[in-house]
């Protein structure tokens, strides 16, 4: 291959740096490829343009290009597929295109540069490129740079990204973009090692013992990783003798994603489903992806506390190779009266004994022999600490970033309300004779965990007081209760019920109609049977002018009539809901001490107009008893559904869009 080469470009020594990036990448094209751009113009090395022999992607590369002619931008992909396809072929044992000999190789060659030449001049680019005919030359020094920095890259699976479960953190899809990194010695002229006594009070503390710095992932990650490393409390403490060498920097700008994983993204993210649809994409590709990794060598363990042990801070001491200071043995000392003595048993061992990165065992009087046996040799470098992690969606761009995050239940900062739920889907019932009205949802729902908030509405969206109840809430449908005075009936006609669904996108359904309503609070307060009773609660600061209150109640085992008051108390910012019995079935029948009703509430932005999701919705044309279950209901379903294509709402149809009355009923 350099033989070849060398028919084309000169320079030898550049020649075999670039085939030694080909031995790292295993592709002898790729190389063949760049030595061909390398001695063409300075403007291919602009375009990064990865997919061999394809045009995809090559608008993408070009779009940042200022060009004055479409025509000629089209002629000088063209020529880029010529290069492509050139190299393709004289790389192919078996090609379809026959070279008698090194001469012919030579003047095809330079025939596809002439034509490359001309096509770049007659791209009039508004960028400054002076010089076509002179060969802009990599240096000997950046060239081994780059090959060592892919080199480690690739040896250390830091191109891949990246999942966390209960063994550590394991590399899955392998990006095949070169990952551009920094890297900045540490300890390059003293031999100072970092010991560390570190509490560890959550399982977040716990990811200590992978190797991962708890601060790395961010709270509204932690649905990414392993359900067993969830936020509860733990009593354990953890020691660590690090010697770090390396920090390798990653800037996100520099880490390319795959064409085809940001295809799956925007198909899921178009799909009723995107939840759990992004999730296995992101377990495929990997959640996460570096930031910052330190490499170096390190011992550490962690341990259980003893029962009257406590550690309320982190203790950090740094120290020499020889480990003879008062601090160390201080801590140490600490450490060793802390600990559940487990040593001894299974092992070996006298003391306490701490573990290298290659799992064997080291006790305090081996740490010396231990240091100095220590290699500053790149290749022989653990990944000692994982300091910042990027989610692999903060790649994206903005616009697609957000839509994402909004799945996820993942807050901007300066926004976040501590709310992952979410308006999930709504829909409109046409009323008619009957009281009862089904109600079958387009998916089947992983599981029930959701509320819904409903009105009686005109054709128009006018509110109309009546009594809702949304009972039977399943996995795949719900039933309507209405009860409306006949006067409304008469006096209104087409009245509808305008509903929302409220929870978490991970419960099977989110509708692309809902998913820019945030909702800015919510809660529920459980209570008792009672004639009168007040529940109050505070808002949010600063929510917008006209937020919008919606509440329900919702009865379990017994249906008693509750009549709800609203009051908003407008100077201490707080909600004051009295709710009334007005049942007339003895109250002997209900239980005053159990708290088997609830109150729903969430606090809806500034008015939005929704389009309603099309569902079917069957009146029921018997009445259905509270005892009744729902698989009764259905036997009396008449088959008539009622669609409302295109159909808008405003929100304030839900609830009350302006907050500055004193009493809403």
């Amino acid at each position: 291959m350099v033989e070849l080469s060398c028919l084309i470009r000169n320079d030898i020594g550049i020649i075999k740096q670039i085939c030694q990036v080909a031995r790292y990448n295993k592709s002898i094209r790729m190389a063949l490829t760049m030595i061909i751009m390398f001695s063409a113009e300075p403007i291919v090395n602009l375009l990064q343009y990865q997919n061999d022999c394809q045009k995809n992607g090559m608008n993408y590369d070009l779009d940042f290009l200022k060009l004055a002619d479409l025509d000629a931008l089209e002629q000088f992909k063209s020529s880029l597929v010529d290069i492509k396809e050139f190299v393709k072929c004289i790389t192919q044992i078996h090609s379809s295109v026959k070279y008698k000999n090194t001469a012919s190789i030579k003047q095809s060659f330079e025939q596809i540069i002439k034509d490359y030449r001309i096509r770049v001049k007659n791209l009039n680019l508004e960028i400054p490129i002076t010089n076509l005919n002179e060969q802009e030359y990599l240096k000997d020094e950046e060239i081994n740079d780059f090959i060592e920095k892919q080199s480690l890259v690739k040896n250390k699976k830091l191109n891949h990204g990246l999942i966390i479960n209960d063994r550590g953190i394991s590399p899955k899809y392998e990006f095949k973009a070169q990952f551009k990194i920094s890297i900045n010695s540490i300890n390059q002229n003293a031999k100072n090692f970092h010991i560390n006594l570190r509490p560890v009070k959550t399982q977040r503390d716990t990811l200590l013992k992978f190797n991962i710095e708890p601060s790395a992932i961010g709270f509204e990650h932690f649905q990414f990783i392993s359900s067993q490393l969830t936020n509860k409390s733990v009593n354990d403490v953890y020691l660590e003798i690090k010697y770090p060498l390396l920090e390798l920097i990653f800037e996100k700008e520099d880490i390319i994603l795959p064409e085809n994983l940001i295809k799956n993204i925007k198909d899921a993210l178009e799909s009723h489903n995107p939840y759990h649809k992004l999730m296995q994409i992101f377990t495929m590709y990997g959640h996460f992806v570096p930031k910052k990794v330190t490499l170096g060598h390190k011992l550490h363990k962690m341990s259980c506390l003893k029962g009257d042990g406590d550690l309320t801070k982190e203790e950090k001491v740094e120290t020499n190779e020889y480990f003879g200071t008062n601090e160390f043995k201080e801590l140490w000392y600490q450490w060793n009266k802390l600990i559940v003595n487990y040593f001894g048993n299974d092992l070996d061992c006298d003391e306490p004994y701490l573990t290298s990165m290659d799992s064997k065992i080291f006790e305090k009087k081996d740490i010396k022999d231990w240091t100095s046996r220590l290699s500053n040799n790149i290749n022989h470098l653990h990944i000692i600490s994982w300091d910042e992690l990027y989610c692999l969606y903060e790649l994206l761009d903005d616009n697609l970033k957000q839509k994402v995050k909004t799945i996820f239940g993942i807050n901007d900062p300066t926004e976040s309300k501590g709310v992952k739920e979410k308006v999930l889907m709504s829909g409109v019932i046409a009323i008619k004779s009957s009281s009862y009205y089904y109600v079958e949802l387009p998916h089947k729902l992983n599981n029930g965990n959701y509320q819904i908030f409903g009105r009686l509405v005109t054709q128009d969206g006018k509110t109309i007081n009546a009594i809702i109840k949304f009972k039977y809430m399943t996995n795949h449908s719900f039933i309507v209760f209405t009860e409306i005075d006949k006067f409304i009936k008469s006096t209104y006609s087409n009245l509808q019920i305008f509903w929302i669904m409220v929870g978490s996108p991970e419960i099977g359904f989110f509708s692309p109609n809902t998913r820019d309503v945030s909702i800015l609070a919510l809660g529920r307060h459980e209570f008792a049977y009672a004639k009168k009773l007040n529940i109050s609660f505070q808002l949010p600061e600063n929510l917008p002018i006209n937020w919008i209150l919606c509440a329900s109640i919702q009865y379990l085992k017994n249906c008693p009539n509750f009549t709800l008051n609203i009051q908003y108390d407008k100077n201490n910012n707080r909600i004051i809901a009295t709710i009334y019995n007005d049942t007339y079935i003895c109250p002997s029948q209900y239980d005053p001490t159990i708290n088997e009703y609830l109150f729903h509430w969430c606090i809806l932005p500034e008015d939005h107009e929704v389009l309603t999701d099309v569902f079917k919705s069957q009146e029921i044309l018997a009445d259905v008893s509270p005892e009744n279950q729902e698989t009764s209901a259905r036997v009396l379903l008449e088959n008539q559904e009622n669609d409302f294509p295109e159909k808008r709402f405003n929100l304030s149809s839900i609830g009350q869009d302006k907050m500055s009355k004193s009493n809403v009923t």
